[in-house]
Protein backbone atom coordinates (compact mmCIF):
# COMPACT_ATOMS: atom_id res chain seq x y z
CA UNK A 1 0.00 0.00 0.00
CA UNK A 2 1.04 3.65 -0.82
CA UNK A 3 0.93 6.58 2.03
CA UNK A 4 -0.64 9.24 0.62
CA UNK A 5 -3.58 11.41 0.60
CA UNK A 6 -2.08 13.76 3.44
CA UNK A 7 -0.23 11.41 5.34
CA UNK A 8 3.32 10.93 5.33
CA UNK A 9 5.06 7.78 7.60
CA UNK A 10 7.77 8.83 10.53
CA UNK A 11 10.70 7.68 11.27
CA UNK A 12 11.19 5.17 8.54
CA UNK A 13 8.67 2.50 6.72
CA UNK A 14 5.51 1.93 7.86
CA UNK A 15 4.70 -2.05 6.89
CA UNK A 16 0.84 -1.86 5.93
CA UNK A 17 -1.46 -4.92 7.43
CA UNK A 18 -4.19 -6.38 5.21
CA UNK A 19 -7.66 -4.71 6.86
CA UNK A 20 -10.26 -7.34 4.90
CA UNK A 21 -9.92 -10.01 2.52
CA UNK A 22 -11.81 -10.50 -1.04
CA UNK A 23 -13.35 -7.31 -2.61
CA UNK A 24 -12.70 -3.92 -1.10
CA UNK A 25 -15.79 -2.74 1.38
CA UNK A 26 -16.77 -0.01 -0.46
CA UNK A 27 -20.07 0.88 0.86
CA UNK A 28 -18.72 1.71 4.05
CA UNK A 29 -17.27 5.05 2.55
CA UNK A 30 -19.28 8.34 2.06
CA UNK A 31 -18.53 11.86 1.95
CA UNK A 32 -15.34 13.03 0.03
CA UNK A 33 -13.25 10.12 1.09
CA UNK A 34 -11.88 7.08 -0.95
CA UNK A 35 -11.20 4.16 0.31
CA UNK A 36 -7.27 4.07 0.43
CA UNK A 37 -7.69 6.99 2.37
CA UNK A 38 -9.44 5.49 5.10
CA UNK A 39 -7.06 2.75 5.19
CA UNK A 40 -4.04 5.39 5.44
CA UNK A 41 -6.11 6.73 8.45
CA UNK A 42 -6.34 3.11 10.27
CA UNK A 43 -2.68 2.28 8.82
CA UNK A 44 -1.42 5.10 10.85
CA UNK A 45 -3.54 4.55 13.94
CA UNK A 46 -1.72 1.24 13.97
CA UNK A 47 1.36 2.76 13.79
CA UNK A 48 0.94 5.31 17.06
CA UNK A 49 -0.85 8.38 17.99
CA UNK A 50 1.11 11.04 16.51
CA UNK A 51 1.23 9.58 12.82
CA UNK A 52 -2.63 9.36 13.29
CA UNK A 53 -2.61 13.11 14.33
CA UNK A 54 -0.41 14.17 10.85
CA UNK A 55 -3.09 12.28 8.76
CA UNK A 56 -5.94 14.37 10.11
CA UNK A 57 -3.72 17.26 9.80
CA UNK A 58 -2.50 16.46 6.20
CA UNK A 59 -6.30 16.40 5.09
CA UNK A 60 -7.15 19.78 7.07
CA UNK A 61 -3.68 21.11 5.00
CA UNK A 62 -5.86 20.05 1.87
CA UNK A 63 -9.13 21.83 2.67
CA UNK A 64 -10.90 19.17 4.22
CA UNK A 65 -13.28 20.53 7.07
CA UNK A 66 -13.26 18.79 10.28
CA UNK A 67 -17.09 17.99 10.19
CA UNK A 68 -16.39 15.92 7.18
CA UNK A 69 -13.28 14.39 8.77
CA UNK A 70 -14.99 13.13 12.03
CA UNK A 71 -18.36 12.30 9.68
CA UNK A 72 -16.68 10.57 6.53
CA UNK A 73 -13.07 10.00 7.95
CA UNK A 74 -12.62 8.65 11.68
CA UNK A 75 -16.06 7.19 11.13
CA UNK A 76 -15.62 5.12 8.45
CA UNK A 77 -11.81 4.42 9.92
CA UNK A 78 -13.95 2.94 12.76
CA UNK A 79 -16.44 0.86 10.86
CA UNK A 80 -13.81 -0.55 8.63
CA UNK A 81 -12.07 -1.84 12.09
CA UNK A 82 -14.85 -3.82 12.41
CA UNK A 83 -14.81 -4.95 9.40
CA UNK A 84 -11.72 -6.52 9.46
CA UNK A 85 -12.15 -7.77 12.84
CA UNK A 86 -15.28 -9.35 11.27
CA UNK A 87 -13.07 -10.86 8.86
CA UNK A 88 -10.23 -11.99 11.14
CA UNK A 89 -8.13 -9.59 9.34
CA UNK A 90 -6.84 -7.41 13.00
CA UNK A 91 -7.24 -9.31 16.13
CA UNK A 92 -8.98 -7.53 19.27
CA UNK A 93 -5.29 -5.93 20.55
CA UNK A 94 -4.92 -4.09 17.24
CA UNK A 95 -8.67 -3.42 17.09
CA UNK A 96 -8.91 -1.81 20.43
CA UNK A 97 -5.31 0.01 19.76
CA UNK A 98 -7.31 2.12 16.84
CA UNK A 99 -10.24 2.55 18.05
CA UNK A 100 -8.70 4.47 21.11
CA UNK A 101 -6.62 5.97 18.89
CA UNK A 102 -9.58 7.53 16.32
CA UNK A 103 -11.61 8.54 19.91
CA UNK A 104 -8.54 10.90 20.81
CA UNK A 105 -8.29 12.34 17.71
CA UNK A 106 -11.71 13.69 18.32
CA UNK A 107 -10.32 14.65 22.06
CA UNK A 108 -7.65 16.24 20.58
CA UNK A 109 -9.14 18.61 17.88
CA UNK A 110 -11.95 18.90 20.14
CA UNK A 111 -10.83 22.82 20.70
CA UNK A 112 -9.97 23.42 17.19
CA UNK A 113 -13.73 22.16 16.67
CA UNK A 114 -15.17 23.78 19.69
CA UNK A 115 -13.64 27.15 17.83
CA UNK A 116 -16.75 28.55 15.60
CA UNK A 117 -19.64 27.17 18.21
CA UNK A 118 -22.91 28.76 18.32
CA UNK A 119 -24.04 31.11 21.17
CA UNK A 120 -26.50 28.43 23.45
CA UNK A 121 -30.08 28.75 22.58
CA UNK A 122 -31.51 27.15 25.77
CA UNK A 123 -31.93 23.26 24.33
CA UNK A 124 -30.27 20.62 26.62
CA UNK A 125 -29.77 17.31 25.50
CA UNK A 126 -28.81 14.37 27.55
CA UNK A 127 -26.29 11.82 25.22
CA UNK A 128 -24.90 8.53 26.79
CA UNK A 129 -24.68 5.01 25.59
CA UNK A 130 -25.74 1.82 26.25
CA UNK A 131 -24.74 0.21 29.81
CA UNK A 132 -20.79 -0.88 29.86
CA UNK A 133 -20.13 0.03 26.15
CA UNK A 134 -16.64 -0.30 25.80
CA UNK A 135 -16.09 2.11 22.84
CA UNK A 136 -17.78 5.43 22.88
CA UNK A 137 -16.57 7.06 20.55
CA UNK A 138 -19.74 8.02 18.34
CA UNK A 139 -21.65 9.38 21.47
CA UNK A 140 -18.42 11.56 22.11
CA UNK A 141 -18.61 13.02 18.46
CA UNK A 142 -22.41 13.38 19.06
CA UNK A 143 -21.76 15.57 21.87
CA UNK A 144 -19.15 17.31 19.93
CA UNK A 145 -21.60 18.37 16.99
CA UNK A 146 -24.25 18.90 19.38
CA UNK A 147 -22.40 21.63 21.72
CA UNK A 148 -21.11 23.34 18.57
CA UNK A 149 -24.48 24.21 17.26
CA UNK A 150 -25.13 25.61 20.60
CA UNK A 151 -26.98 23.31 23.08
CA UNK A 152 -26.66 22.60 26.74
CA UNK A 153 -24.78 18.86 26.69
CA UNK A 154 -24.87 16.71 29.38
CA UNK A 155 -22.90 13.32 28.89
CA UNK A 156 -22.92 10.49 30.94
CA UNK A 157 -22.50 6.76 31.57
CA UNK A 158 -25.59 5.34 33.83
CA UNK A 159 -25.01 1.67 34.57
CA UNK A 160 -28.68 1.50 35.87
CA UNK A 161 -31.85 2.74 34.82
CA UNK A 162 -32.05 4.25 38.72
CA UNK A 163 -29.09 6.25 37.21
CA UNK A 164 -30.56 7.58 33.89
CA UNK A 165 -34.04 8.22 35.48
CA UNK A 166 -31.97 10.88 38.20
CA UNK A 167 -30.62 12.18 35.01
CA UNK A 168 -34.30 13.14 33.60
CA UNK A 169 -35.67 13.48 36.73
CA UNK A 170 -33.36 15.92 38.46
CA UNK A 171 -32.37 18.54 35.29
CA UNK A 172 -34.61 19.62 32.24
CA UNK A 173 -33.89 17.70 29.50
CA UNK A 174 -35.13 18.32 26.13
CA UNK A 175 -33.56 15.34 24.06
CA UNK A 176 -32.10 12.21 25.41
CA UNK A 177 -29.94 10.82 22.60
CA UNK A 178 -28.84 6.98 23.05
CA UNK A 179 -26.06 5.03 21.62
CA UNK A 180 -26.59 1.23 20.90
CA UNK A 181 -23.86 -0.59 20.16
CA UNK A 182 -24.79 -4.35 20.29
CA UNK A 183 -27.75 -6.16 20.96
CA UNK A 184 -27.08 -7.34 24.60
CA UNK A 185 -29.40 -4.52 26.45
CA UNK A 186 -31.99 -3.92 23.58
CA UNK A 187 -34.78 -5.41 26.01
CA UNK A 188 -33.38 -3.34 29.28
CA UNK A 189 -33.29 -0.36 26.79
CA UNK A 190 -36.85 -0.55 25.90
CA UNK A 191 -37.85 -0.53 29.58
CA UNK A 192 -35.62 2.15 30.44
CA UNK A 193 -37.32 4.96 27.75
CA UNK A 194 -40.22 4.16 28.98
CA UNK A 195 -39.28 4.51 32.97
CA UNK A 196 -37.57 8.40 31.42
CA UNK A 197 -40.51 9.56 30.07
CA UNK A 198 -42.65 8.82 33.02
CA UNK A 199 -39.63 10.31 35.70
CA UNK A 200 -38.77 13.34 33.31
CA UNK A 201 -39.17 16.63 34.40
CA UNK A 202 -40.45 17.30 31.05
CA UNK A 203 -43.58 15.77 29.71
CA UNK A 204 -42.60 16.59 26.05
CA UNK A 205 -39.34 15.13 26.45
CA UNK A 206 -37.49 13.55 22.95
CA UNK A 207 -35.79 10.32 22.89
CA UNK A 208 -33.71 9.65 20.12
CA UNK A 209 -31.72 5.63 19.57
CA UNK A 210 -28.71 5.32 17.01
CA UNK A 211 -25.13 4.21 17.24
CA UNK A 212 -23.95 1.79 15.45
CA UNK A 213 -26.75 -0.75 15.31
CA UNK A 214 -28.59 1.51 13.76
CA UNK A 215 -26.84 0.72 10.54
CA UNK A 216 -26.25 -2.53 11.05
CA UNK A 217 -29.76 -3.50 12.44
CA UNK A 218 -32.29 -0.80 12.34
CA UNK A 219 -35.56 -2.95 12.86
CA UNK A 220 -34.00 -4.37 16.02
CA UNK A 221 -34.64 -0.79 17.72
CA UNK A 222 -37.58 -0.66 16.89
CA UNK A 223 -39.37 -2.06 20.21
CA UNK A 224 -37.58 0.65 22.11
CA UNK A 225 -40.49 3.46 20.85
CA UNK A 226 -38.11 5.98 20.24
CA UNK A 227 -38.95 9.32 19.05
CA UNK A 228 -36.17 8.77 16.06
CA UNK A 229 -33.73 6.76 14.38
CA UNK A 230 -30.50 9.04 14.67
CA UNK A 231 -28.49 7.59 10.88
CA UNK A 232 -25.44 10.19 12.01
CA UNK A 233 -24.50 13.41 13.66
CA UNK A 234 -25.72 15.63 11.09
CA UNK A 235 -29.44 13.82 10.79
CA UNK A 236 -29.70 14.04 14.62
CA UNK A 237 -29.12 18.00 14.73
CA UNK A 238 -31.63 18.44 11.64
CA UNK A 239 -34.32 16.24 13.25
CA UNK A 240 -33.65 18.03 16.75
CA UNK A 241 -33.49 21.38 15.10
CA UNK A 242 -37.05 20.71 13.64
CA UNK A 243 -38.16 18.58 16.20
CA UNK A 244 -36.91 20.26 19.48
CA UNK A 245 -36.09 23.54 19.27
CA UNK A 246 -39.22 24.62 16.84
CA UNK A 247 -40.95 23.57 19.83
CA UNK A 248 -39.15 25.58 22.46
CA UNK A 249 -39.05 28.31 19.96
CA UNK A 250 -43.03 28.22 20.65
CA UNK A 251 -43.01 28.24 24.08
CA UNK A 252 -40.83 31.33 24.71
Amino acid sequence: MDFHAGYTPVGGTVRAVPLFHGSAPHDLITGPFQLDQIEVLVQACLRDQATARQCVVGWMRQGMNLADIYLHGITAAARLVGRSWAEDCLDFGAVTIVSARLHRLLYDFSPQFQTDAQPHHGGTVLIFPEPGAQHTMGSFMLTEFFRREGWYVTAAQPLRVQDALGLVSGNWIDLVALSVSSDRHLVTLADWVTQMRQASTNPDLKIMVGGPMACVDPQCLSPMQADVLGKDALHALDWAKTHVLSQLALTQ
